[in-house]
């Protein structure tokens, strides 16, 4: 008998909140001449973070230097 396996989607965790979500509910920021963009496609260059779609959640985000700056390996 054979086993299906089931297609799973990838889990990241919001950056601002902690939560974790599947990657489709999570906006992918990136971040582009040291502005924080959202990547609709999800096709920028570089190290991106996940964020809820939430602004609560995303100037959570923005207040917080030490995540951003851990989550994009910036030097302090």
């Amino acid at each position: 008998m054979r086993h299906r396996e089931k297609k799973t989607c990838p889990v990241r965790t919001c950056r601002g909140c902690g939560t974790k979500k599947p990657q489709q509910e999570l906006l992918r920021l990136s971040l582009q001449d040291g502005q924080l963009v959202v990547d609709i496609d999800r096709s920028l260059p570089g190290r991106g973070l996940y964020c809820c779609d939430d602004e609560q959640c995303r100037k959570r985000l923005e207040k917080n230097k030490k995540v951003l700056k851990r989550a994009f390996r910036l030097k302090v």
